[in-house]
Parts: C-alpha cells; structure tokens; sequence
C-alpha cells in the first residue's frame, strides 16, 4: 500500500506505469454498470450476477455454434472416439409398415413413400423409389419403433461431447404421471444456409412425430429414422434473445387416381418427412409464444445452450 504514495510522482517524472492498466476493470465496470440500469434497483447484486452469467452463456452458445459448423465443413476428426447414436425403449407393439402408420396416423402408402424418398436423398439408395419390386419390399420390411434416442452434442473445444436424449411418445405417457413428451430438435441437412433459417445457423427446427428403425432383409437395408414435422422460423425477438417459430397447417397427402401415394414428397419447411437420425444435432426447448394450450407459435432458444436454458428458465 505504501507503493501507491509514490505513484504520482513517478508517472509525472517518468510516464505512465507499463504493467499496469485500467482498460480489463473498466471494461467489466461498463458490463456491471449495464446490468445494473436493467435491474430493478432492488436487490440489484443478484440480479447483476444474473445478468451476467446469462450473457456468458450466450456468448459460451456462440461459440458451440460456430465449432460445430466447422466440424461440418471441415469434417474435422474428434481425438476422443465419438459418442454413438443410440435408439432406446423399444415398445413391444410395433412390428410391422401396418402397425407403424396407424401409431403415427398416417396412411401406410404415405408412410412407405416417405420412407423410400429418405432413403434416396439421404442415402443414394434409390431402389425403393424407381423401381416396383424394391418398393414393395419396404411393406414386408421389419420394423421397430422405440420411445428415445440418445445423440452427441459437440462443444466448441471439439474434443469433449455432451449427451442429449429426446423422446417421442405420441399420444402416449412417457411416465406413470407424466404428460407425452414429442421433442423439439434442430437438423442439419448438409445444404447452404437458407435466409428464412440464418436465425438459428441454417438448422431446421421440428417436432419428433415417431422414432423407428427398418430393416429390408432381402436388400440388406437397415435404416434409424425419424418422422418429422418442421416448424416455420420468424424473426429473432430481441427482448427475449430467442427465435419465433410456428406450425404451418399442412394440407394431408391426397392418392393419386390409382390410390397410390408414390410421388415425391414435400421437403420444404413447415412439412412432414423423414429423415436418418443422424440429421439431429441438438435438442432445444420451446416456449409458448401465448398462453393458449393450443398455440401454434413458440419461443425457440438460439443462443444458449440446453443445460443453460434448463438452469435459468426450467
């Protein structure tokens, strides 16, 4: 403390003090000092901290984002053995395209269309799609549906993953005494960005309608898919620092003349189809945008992070 005495002679006779600086304090002041004009003047400390720590998490989401897009880009390999995919909690009652399609109310024709057309976007795989004989297998298929699916979820070091788990149970309670639970997730389908997605880093936002696996024996085919319903993005709301999304009413897929359904489906966004779960990038959680249990338009996170959102809103 005595130093501080002789401070102001030294910096007269000599110049400003090399090791020492103002400019770190003065920064964090101007961030408390904001914080604070944006509390309520009562207990403001708490309410500072708060501020705070939910900025560094916005900024802590930022830069997963942007780690995990280059990942994709650069296809950059992770030092530590990658978390595996996994679907869980399979259900006894699904056996066969028949039983798949009534869980899901959804015509089997339609069903088995969109199974076929993931197939050939996102495989290549483009039997089931021009040709009869390998269509018609897709009915004689195996398949499995399964209420969960446990995914990695890279953090912006790239060399740590985080587990997320998202549920799909219909119209049916996921616990004794809980509601259903169909999760909210964001896919990545490996296209340049979209301007009407820009808000959340060209992911695409949809609901989870069913989890299953098929399994085409005779081609030796095995698919882990998700039937999906994407939601329409809006602006980001900048009081709330998070994105509007909303359902879009989509028309049901007509027959055609001959009562097929073999066409390709819509991919757009507010649609349902089908994708390989390896789409799924992220779970998030959604907001009601109004109080009405029947809102259509919700509040999606695109800046924090989901072990963040639980913490402060959950």
């Amino acid at each position: 403390m005595h130093l501080l005495n002789h401070f102001s002679d030294h910096i007269c006779q000599l110049g400003n003090l090399l090791n020492v600086s103002s400019e770190l304090p003065e920064k964090t002041m101007m961030d408390l000092k904001q914080a604070y004009r944006q509390s309520n003047r009562h207990d403001s400390s708490f309410q500072i901290l708060q501020t705070k720590a939910r900025k560094e998490m916005f900024q802590y989401r930022e830069l997963i984002g942007n780690a995990a897009k280059q990942c994709r880009d650069d296809d950059m390999p992770l030092s530590k053995a990658p978390i595996k995919r996994m679907m869980k909690n399979p259900p006894p009652e699904i056996k066969t395209l028949d039983d798949l399609a009534e869980w899901s109310a959804m015509p089997n024709g339609e069903l088995q269309n969109h199974i076929a057309w993931c197939f050939k976007r996102f495989t290549d795989f483009t039997d089931y799609v021009e040709h009869d004989q390998y269509f018609s297998r897709l009915n004689d298929a195996k398949y499995i549906r399964y209420n969960s699916v446990v995914f990695p979820v890279t953090s912006f070091q790239c060399d740590e993953q985080a587990v997320h788990m998202v549920r799909c149970t219909g119209s049916t309670r996921w616990r004794m005494h809980k509601p259903q639970r169909n999760s909210t997730v964001l896919l990545w389908m490996g296209t340049s960005l979209d301007s009407r997605i820009k808000s959340i880093a060209g992911l695409i936002p949809a609901r989870l309608k069913c989890l299953f696996v098929v399994e085409d024996a005779e081609s030796s085919v095995k698919g882990l898919l998700a039937l999906v319903q994407t939601f329409a993005t809006g602006p980001i709301c900048q009081t709330a620092g998070m994105v509007i999304v909303e359902k879009r009413h989509q028309p049901p897929m007509q027959p055609l003349h001959n009562g097929s359904y073999r066409r390709k489906p819509l991919f757009g966004i507010g649609t349902t189809y089908t994708v390989p779960i390896s789409t799924i990038q992220g779970a998030v959680h959604h907001l009601p945008l109004t109080p009405q249990p029947d809102s259509s338009r919700w509040y999606l996170s695109n800046t924090i992070d989901l072990n963040a959102f639980n913490l402060f809103y959950m």
